[in-house]
């Protein structure tokens, strides 16, 4: 699959079939490199590494070894065993037979090499153009895009759990760096409160003096170090615990070290707070009812009839980013792959007026999905006039009110989505027999988009009223089973590794195990053996009607 046999190191057809018996998704790495004839090559990887030095490992069998190690489910040394031992490995990567493999830290580090610098993405890129290559995707067909949440691999911590696993992770970067500063500073409470993990509940002994004593022992911690170790100072643990002593902790005028309450001191947003000393990227959200600690994953799949579906994208943010905020990331690296689709379909959290107006064109994509209705204020009872019941002059600048009134003024101030803001006078709403079906207030406010925005948004919501619209819009329900089989079918929820730059890895690596898996489901099967043609004997026994075993196996 992922390399070409070297010269000399073939191996024998009895082989291929031995190894293809193995395992049912061994086949899967097989059938990709009879059919595609691999997906990447040493080349492609030249640029990760430096010139001159030892020759390392092959980066075009290691790529390959972390696609198959996501389509087993296997574990680093799992992988690495398999690679000794399994022949439909030594198959799939193109080795001779007694290729004694290498250690399995070597994953590691090439997994660390593909979170650097958009690695991981251009691995998508390779394996996307040599299907692209074969006609299996094509730009401006259709595709969809749904999003997951992802489960960082951190414990979940309370507030006092998380300080005191911060200052527990800064000593050991200390006594890692520079063991001698320690002495005289670390005590025996010290040893006690920070020798060993924290668990303390959500109900620990004597909360109030454990706060007390963990927040001093942090700002002694911190004036040290930035006193006396000032070299030491940009570590990455001990300004994690900065963060977070500032995110639980504020220090009065008297330099008292004081708890945060939520509603008085204040606590930060969920966007900026850290939940985990060893998982600075991880962020706590909750969507409806589902609350976790991590990130998001957006996969992007084709959708076309009569065709494979293929993973284009995969984009991993922040969990606290709404669903919007990723979809120009989503086309700049659809753009960069030339996989454009002409028709985008997404749900509502995805959507918006000016978002459907911006992609339409600069990318000429049609973004299909729910244009959401704003609700007036009071509620829908039939007897609200909402925005629809005043009729908008655009020449004129004036708007008309269901009871014959004009607007008294139009305005457009800046703010981040361009809006017309329109204000009635309070002498024409005062009077007004209808006031009480209109507004609460002394006079009426409405908001709209500018005139193009507004019929964009007029269209769209007429249109998305249609059996058409619909019918074509329930394709994207479709990719609700596809973040099923990343879930369920290839662990992706759990996230393995720490750090968003890691968990894009593996997230870019699932896509391609599943690209895999169906391509291998559609390819045409590997031809049968033909069957030994009969000798002069068999002819005879056929001639003169004799019966005859059929089989080896057949008994006398």
């Amino acid at each position: 699959m992922c390399v070409r046999l070297r010269a000399g190191s073939e191996i024998p057809e009895l082989t291929a079939r031995v190894a293809r018996a193995c395992n049912p998704r061994g086949t899967t790495a097989m059938a990709i490199r009879d059919h595609l004839d691999g997906l990447w090559s040493d080349e492609d990887f030249a640029e990760w590494y430096p010139r001159d030095g030892k020759p390392g490992l092959s980066p075009a069998q290691l790529a390959t070894v972390c696609v198959l190690q996501f389509l087993m489910e296997l574990s680093d040394r799992q992988a690495a065993e398999a690679v000794r031992c399994r022949i439909d490995f030594k198959y799939a990567l193109g080795m001779e037979l007694d290729d004694p493999g290498f250690h399995h830290s070597v994953l590691t580090d090439f997994r660390d090499r593909l979170a650097e610098g958009g690695r991981a993405d251009q691995l998508l890129d390779l394996a996307l153009e040599r299907i692209k290559a074969v006609g299996l995707v094509k730009e401006r067909g259709r595709q969809r895009t749904d999003s997951t949440h992802i489960v960082a691999a951190v414990r979940d911590l309370t507030r006092l759990e998380l300080v005191t696993e911060a200052i527990r992770a800064a000593l050991e970067e200390l006594a890692h760096r520079a063991p001698q500063e320690l002495i005289g500073l670390v005590t025996d409470d010290w040893g006690r409160r920070y020798g060993r993990a924290a668990r303390l509940g959500k109900n620990p002994t004597h909360p109030k003096t454990r706060i007390k004593n963990t927040g001093d022992d942090v700002y002694l911690l911190l004036r040290y170090v930035r006193t006396y170790l000032s070299r030491l100072w940009e570590g990455q643990q001990i300004q994690a615990l900065r963060h977070i002593f500032l995110q639980n902790y504020l220090v009065d005028d008297r330099g008292r070290v004081q708890w945060r309450v939520a509603g008085e001191s204040g606590l930060p947003p969920s966007a900026m707070a850290i939940v985990s000393p060893y998982d600075l990227t991880a962020r706590y959200a909750r969507r409806n009812d589902t609350r976790w600690k991590g990130f998001l994953a957006h996969v992007t799949e084709t959708c076309d009839d009569d065709a494979v579906n293929i993973i284009t994208d995969v984009t991993t943010t922040p969990a606290t980013v709404y669903d919007i905020r990723a979809l120009p990331t989503i086309h700049s690296r659809l753009r960069r792959r030339n996989l454009l689709p002409a028709e985008h379909l997404v749900d509502g959290g995805y959507t918006s007026v000016e978002v459907r107006d911006r992609v339409a064109r600069e990318d000429e994509v049609a973004l299909v999905g729910p244009v959401r209705a704003k609700p007036t204020r009071r509620p829908r009872t039939g007897a609200t006039f909402s925005r629809d019941a005043f009729d908008i002059d655009w020449e004129r600048q004036e708007v008309t009110c269901p009871g014959g009134k004009t607007s008294s003024q139009w305005a457009a101030p800046p703010s981040v989505a361009p809006k017309i803001r329109v204000k009635f006078s309070k002498a024409d709403c005062g009077q007004c027999p209808i006031k009480t079906d209109c507004t609460p207030g002394s006079y009426r406010l409405l908001s709209f988009f500018p005139r193009h925005l507004y019929e964009v948004q007029a269209e769209a919501r007429a249109e998305q009223q249609t059996p058409e619209w619909k019918e074509r819009y329930a394709m994207r329900a479709g990719v609700e089973s596809t973040i099923n089989e990343f879930v369920h079918g290839h662990g992706m929820r759990q996230s393995r590794y720490r750090s968003k730059g890691k968990a894009h890895v593996q997230h870019v690596l699932t896509a391609i195990a599943v690209n895999l898996e169906r391509i291998s489901a559609q390819l045409p099967p590997t031809p049968k053996r033909q069957p030994r043609s009969a000798t002069a004997l068999h002819d005879f026994l056929d001639w003169q009607g004799i019966s005859r075993p059929r089989s080896w196996r057949a008994t006398s």
